[in-house]
């Protein structure tokens, strides 16, 4: 072999130089991430198999053959069967489902305690089933299993092995051992509202936690918990973040937004949250209209009532921000109107063929937040005007936005239009008909055009001698707010627990006693409940489907209806 020359020695030489300062720029490789990595693969691929280091259909053999004998013939065995404990195969149902079977397994498994690391990974098999299966959903015997599981992996945590190399997952499970204990997920509620996000990566990364995880819901409820146990400054800085967390979870939402809305209801000063109104009227449709009771009468009446507020202001505040010329006679017009919010018990927007149909994103959501409230104006040509229509006690006072345009009041006994037709007309067959009892502009003179309104108003209305005041607080401010009045008589009050007739219950109901068990159980579990018999409807009580509650409704003769989201008590 010929020897090198000088200039190939000098060339090799340079290029191991290079290659050794180019390794030692690189940065060290994160290994915490590479075998995360790994083991989402390895779930990805094999499901429980992964797991348990075999393939799935190993898993399910084992878990077979411990049905059949109830034995476990070795630690290898065992650590199949453990990862196993919530498959399902066929009709059969999971292990853990099983009242005979799964006490078996778990005094089986403890056989091996001797065995330090074999029976670590048993143990973890155990806790993949305890994330994975939600006690929630379960049978009678699947909830019982799972509690003795629970109870198991927690007395004995502390006996694992932890000499050497300590598993990532066990690290993980050492710093979040209350997920072993009666309120696993507790700890967390606060910290997450706050935006500590990092807290659950862990959870994820190392304990199975998926979004179908029972742990996801607990968290979800402990951030709810920690919310509605807020002073009133904490629940404010915090209200954003919630807002994101209900919209996040649809599933859950409807039951915690009944905690948020009635909490919110409790804060002095008592001011417009527009985030929470704008989520739970898209979730739940206008406060006051009847045909959404079903939603809105799950929280009290004074929340109701508060979230009617909240979108009436909302609307005025659009109808003349959008469909009015005069910008500073509208200001002036939003801020009289507003004092008269809580006296306003329905109200109405007729929009002209401009506003009708306009494709612009300001018009199609004002035209849905008024939806079931929307009629077509017909102007006779004017294509530009609208009209907003309230309804005050007996009486019906419609506002134009167009400039020049008088306000007009009519005895809603005898008012010239029909507000249950589509179109209405804006001239004088209908909105400016003769028969009006008042007729004022909105020009100042010699004093200004709101103290005429008041004087009017008060002489139609029969509050003459003083004028309303604001409902609500739209800005924070120190002053307490004025309280919110009862709700419009277009809201049905719901206070529980409801009256009960007995002859109008069920036959168990009809002894002496019934009344007075029902009247006693829906406070002690804080059941609402409606009767809409006297409306050619039912009796129900809103309250979950699985739980104490549903259990006790249930021997009481209610049943579930899933259409609605509650329970009615059957004829």
């Amino acid at each position: 072999m010929r020897p090198l020359s000088p200039r190939s020695v000098k060339l090799a030489e340079r290029m191991r130089a290079v290659a050794e300062a180019a390794l030692g720029s690189m940065p060290d490789p994160n290994l915490a991430e590479l075998r995360s990595e790994i083991r989402q693969l390895k779930d990805m691929l094999g499901g429980a198999g992964a797991g348990a280091g075999a393939a799935p259909d190993r898993v399910r053999e084992q878990v077979s053959l411990f049905r059949r004998t109830g034995t476990l013939p070795d630690v290898r065995a065992a650590r199949l069967v453990c990862w196993g404990t919530t498959l399902r195969d066929g009709r059969d149902p999971a292990l853990i489902e099983d009242r005979e079977r799964f006490p078996g397994l778990i005094d089986g498994v403890d056989e091996f305690r001797d065995m330090r690391r074999p029976y670590r990974r048993c143990w973890r098999g155990l806790l993949d089933g305890y994330v994975r299966y939600d006690p929630g959903d379960a049978t009678e015997a699947g909830r019982r299993n799972w509690t003795m599981l629970r109870d198991y992996l927690n007395d004995n945590l502390p006996s694992l092995e932890r000499s050497g190399s300590v598993p990532d997952w066990l690290s993980t499970i050492d710093e979040h051992a209350n997920l072993l204990g009666e309120r696993p997920c507790a700890r967390y509620g606060a910290a997450l509202l706050e935006g500590d996000a990092k807290l659950l990566e862990p959870l994820r990364r190392d304990l199975s936690m998926g979004d179908s995880s029972w742990l996801t819901r607990r968290i979800f409820e402990a951030q709810i918990d920690a919310a509605v146990n807020h002073d009133d400054r904490a629940l404010r800085r915090i209200m954003p973040r919630l807002v994101a967390l209900l919209a996040e979870h649809d599933l859950l939402a409807d039951g915690a937004l009944v905690r948020v809305l009635d909490r919110w209801a409790r804060c002095r000063p008592l001011e417009v949250e527009a985030e929470l109104r704008d989520l739970s009227v898209a979730r739940w449709g206008n406060p006051w209209l009847e045909r959404n009771d079903t939603q809105w009468t799950r929280v009290e009446a004074e929340t109701r009532q508060m979230v009617s507020s909240w979108l009436k202001l909302s609307l005025i505040e659009k109808f003349f921000s959008l469909l009015s010329e005069d910008k500073l006679n509208d200001q002036r017009r939003v801020a009289f109107w507003k004092r008269y919010v809580d006296r306003i018990d329905d109200m109405h927007f007729a929009l002209g063929e401009a506003a009708y149909t306009s494709p612009s994103a300001d018009f199609r959501a004002l035209r849905k937040a008024m939806a079931g409230k929307l009629l077509r104006l017909d102007n006779g040509g004017v294509a530009r005007n609208n009209a907003f229509i309230m309804r005050l006690g007996g009486h019906v006072v419609v506002e134009f936005g167009e400039h020049g345009n008088a306000m007009y009041a009519f005895d809603a006994a005898s008012a010239p239009f029909d507000l249950r037709r589509p179109s209405i007309s804006g001239n004088r067959t209908a909105l400016k008909h003769p028969s009006h009892v008042a007729r004022i502009t909105h020009t100042d003179g010699g004093e200004r055009w709101e103290r005429k309104f008041e004087r009017r108003l008060a002489e139609v209305l029969g509050r003459a001698g003083k004028a309303p005041t604001a409902a609500l607080s739209t800005v924070s401010s120190p002053t307490a707010a004025p309280p919110i009045r009862p709700a419009p008589t277009s809201i049905p009050t719901v206070v529980p627990p409801v009256e009960i007739r007995p002859q109008e219950m069920r036959q168990a109901a009809s002894e002496p006693h019934a009344v007075r068990d029902l009247h006693a159980f829906l406070a002690e579990h804080r059941v609402k409940s409606a009767d809409l018999r006297d409306k050619g409807g039912s009796l129900w009580a809103y309250a979950p489907e699985r739980g104490l509650a549903a259990d006790g409704l249930r021997s009481r003769g209610f049943a579930w209806s899933a259409r609605r989201g509650a329970w009615f008590l059957k004829s």
